[in-house]
């Protein structure tokens, strides 16, 4: 590989977030784009993709949601949620 970018994008709807009834947060459409360089056949750099894909923290969560716990403190002391 001579070069590599990933440019990520996620497409949502923002009403939630400007506090109007909206159908939530989460995104609608996350597109990993990958863009190579390199002398390599298409075979391999398809195979290294897919490596990377496999091996992508962020791409495997949004792929098979994980439970997510979230926890605050105030002022020193635990904050019921």
């Amino acid at each position: 590989i001579e070069d590599a970018e990933v440019d990520v994008r996620c497409s949502f709807d923002v009403a939630d977030k400007l506090g109007l009834d909206g159908p939530g947060a989460a995104f609608d459409e996350v597109t990993f784009a990958v863009a190579i360089r390199s002398p390599a056949p298409p075979e391999r750099v398809r195979q290294l993709i897919a490596h990377a894909s496999r091996g992508c923290h962020a791409e495997q969560t949004i792929r098979k949601p994980v439970p997510v716990k979230t926890t605050a403190i105030l002022n020193g002391e635990a904050l019921d949620l």
